[in-house]
């Protein structure tokens, strides 16, 4: 029976290095040409999705936490913010002191004077072409996946407006908010996976470290922690194996299977 196998990113796939291991790669291929799926699972968006992933030879990715889901480069799930939900939260968010993107299912777009924002990515391992600054907003919106925040303060102010409007997660740091429509999670683009493949969950596999990972890890047959997870994952995950610096991953991948 094939399984299917979600992997979030940091601090699962890549160490603290940020590399995927050599060991880990070759698991992957193991596993893949012996017919299995295997899928990201992450808070990113596609855009946000490096190019040492892309090459590792995933089936599909679940981006975004879950609102954004495809196999084989085609979108199979799609959970827009509501345009109207994304015009109340641009009206509060001129009220305080804060960056923002929008991202997409294609790309991230970002307002050309959000200069720190703009400096964070530079650094950061991702697709830099897919950074777009300029853009019809109108347009943008309509199509919004996920907004992220970057707010030196205000932030129980915008707690306060998106706690039961939006899904949201504290992403990093204290300052920096991911924003999806309220019904996201990865659990459900897990779902979408399991329900598209037509296999049942008790042949899924997910491995994560962090609390927007908490969802899935609880959804699928076999949920696995990190090491160097939230203890919170680590209680409800049925098991936890190795730290990412200590092959934690590869030497579970060389037995299952």
């Amino acid at each position: 029976m094939k399984k299917v196998l979600f992997f979030d990113i940091d601090g699962t796939l890549l160490n603290s290095e940020l590399k995927i291991p050599e060991g880990v790669k070759k698991e992957l291929k193991r596993l893949k040409d012996a017919g299995h799926y295997l899928f990201v699972a992450s808070g990113r968006p596609l855009a946000f999705i490096s190019n040492q992933i892309i090459e590792a030879g995933f089936d599909g990715f679940v981006l975004c936490n879950g609102a954004h889901v495809e196999l084989n480069h085609k979108i199979i799930f799609e959970n827009r913010i509501p345009y109207e939900k994304v015009i109340g939260l641009m009206k509060m968010l001129e009220s305080v002191d804060c960056e923002y993107n929008y991202e997409t299912a294609t790309d991230c777009y970002i307002d050309p004077a959000y200069h720190n924002f703009i400096e964070f990515f530079k650094i950061c391992d991702i697709r830099h072409e897919k950074l777009i600054t300029n853009f019809d907003k109108e347009e943008v919106m309509h199509r919004t996946l996920k907004i992220e925040i970057s707010a030196k303060k205000d932030h129980d102010k915008i707690i306060d407006y998106i706690a039961d409007k939006f899904y949201f997660d504290h992403h990093g740091t204290a300052n920096s908010f991911e924003i999806c429509a309220l019904d996201t999670s990865k659990a459900t683009g897990v779902e979408k996976v399991l329900e598209h493949l037509k296999i049942d969950k008790d042949h899924s596999y997910a491995f994560g470290d962090g609390l927007n990972d908490l969802e899935m890890i609880k959804y699928v047959g076999h949920g696995i922690a990190m090491k160097n997870a939230v203890d919170q994952l680590k209680e409800v995950a049925d098991e936890v194996i190795g730290h990412v610096d200590e092959n934690g991953l590869e030497e579970y991948l060389k037995r299952i299977y």
